[in-house]
């Protein structure tokens, strides 16, 4: 079973049987149609409890798949993160 792992105002929350894909697709329709929002998540270790995130333009969210066993392919340059360096 997929996972995706979700960060949302600094807490973390779960969403299994979605694709990263679907979701990303969902919270961009969301946020540029400018009206706000609700996607259904879960919240909680062990016993899962429904959480309900606002989705809206100035959303602070991040999104993390989950693959056990690591990714399925190499990230190109283009693909990863780069820090700001404070230097």
């Amino acid at each position: 079973m997929s996972r995706i792992d979700i960060v949302y105002g600094g807490k973390p929350y779960t969403l299994g049987d979605r694709t990263l894909e679907s979701l990303r697709t969902e919270i961009t329709d969301a946020v540029t149609s400018g009206v706000p929002a609700w996607l259904r998540v879960n919240s909680g270790a062990g016993r899962y409890q429904d959480a309900y995130l606002l989705i809206s333009p100035s959303t602070a969210i991040a999104i993390v798949d989950v693959q056990p066993n690591g990714p399925d392919v190499a990230l190109s340059e283009e693909q990863t993160f780069v820090a700001d360096s404070t230097e």
